[in-house]
């Protein structure tokens, strides 16, 4: 009995540890977002080009959002399911970021090369090129992206990239907006 209460207690252990490498920001922020994306959706790359880098600098490390990254790899890009699959892997090595980064930067070159890995390896050393490489295939990696992709189902995501706002219990599904349009919207959150 032991045994298995502390197995479920490393694996508890594990994934709030996971979650905690895809997330930004304190958890106490007084605005939460919850960002639904897909790594080969062009709209995605935009967001995270024009929305997310300013978002983080105005607001996530400023303590202002608590940012959540959610794979939501869409079924019509052939290579998203994999490079989800890489992403969540390297948020074990505590490398999401560095890889999200990437894979957003040189969307066009993987997704018509279909070559995931070398985008993702370019950035790593080959020590943790390893590492990610195995843990992409690894059938607990790949059910993280089926969960995640089943809780935006639920959350009635129906498109690429959508964020839901969170304050004080109450939430706000945006599919898509502008940098000024959101900074405006989160100022009035927040002085409400």
């Amino acid at each position: 009995m032991r045994k298995k209460l502390a197995a479920c207690v490393l694996g508890m252990t594990a994934l709030a540890a996971w979650a905690a490498s895809r997330t930004r920001g304190p958890a106490n922020a007084p605005i939460q977002i919850d960002v639904y994306s897909d790594f080969q959706c062009p709209a995605c790359k935009i967001m995270y080009e024009r929305l997310l880098v300013p978002l983080t600098y105005d607001y996530v490390d400023k303590g202002k959002v608590y940012l959540v990254h959610h794979e939501f790899p869409l079924p019509m890009h052939a290579h998203a399911m994999e490079a989800a699959c890489y992403a969540c892997a390297a948020s074990r090595i505590g490398r999401y970021d560095q890889v999200a980064d990437v894979l957003f930067r040189r969307q066009e070159t993987w997704a018509a090369s279909g070559n995931v890995d070398e985008t993702v390896s370019s950035i790593l050393s080959p020590a943790e090129a390893k590492k990610v490489r195995v843990l992409a295939k690894d059938p607990a990696v790949v059910a993280e992206v089926q969960t995640e992709i089943r809780a935006g189902q639920v959350a009635n995501i129906r498109q690429t990239p959508t964020m839901i706002v969170t304050r004080r219990g109450k939430q706000y599904q945006i599919p898509g907006m502008n940098y000024d349009m959101l900074r405006h919207f989160l100022d009035q959150l927040l002085t409400n």
